[in-house]
């Protein structure tokens, strides 16, 4: 899955590497899931999934060795059990906040195998979405 930067972020970098302005560092990071697509994708947030036991997921990330602009999920991420149906998921989002704050990066959810392939899950009650370490990517461009 390869997310982008959210006109936050980049907004961000530039002006802490190009107009000498502080970047504050994120204590931590939540990875969330949509059941929309973010339009527009670097401005404006998706729809967020809501109820049913969601909550956003605690989700260290980790520079990869290759290739060299690409983060991914440290660990393994795993959400709540859904307590109600969440709708069919298909996009994440990695947020500074558990329940608020500042969406750092997007995505689509793809297939793991081709990183190309866009998958949908339809969230059922009592499903458990998961995703494995290093399958969640953000990508420099």
């Amino acid at each position: 899955m390869a997310g982008s930067a959210t006109v936050y972020t980049e907004r961000g970098v530039l002006g802490h590497t190009l107009a000498n302005t502080p970047l504050d560092m994120p204590a931590a990071v939540y990875l969330g899931l949509c059941v929309q697509a973010p339009i527009p994708t670097r401005s404006t947030g998706g729809q967020e999934v809501a109820g049913g036991g969601y909550a956003r997921v605690l989700t260290p990330f980790a520079l990869l060795s290759s290739p060299d602009n690409v983060a991914g999920n440290a660990v393994t991420v795993e959400f709540p059990a859904a307590l109600a149906g969440w709708g069919t998921v298909a996009y994440f989002e990695v947020w500074d906040d558990l329940t608020a704050g500042n969406r750092l990066y997007w995505g689509p959810l793809v297939d793991p195998a081709d990183g190309v392939t866009p998958i949908t899950r339809s969230v059922l009650t009592g499903d458990i979405v998961r995703f494995s370490a290093g399958v969640v990517q953000v990508t420099a461009t």
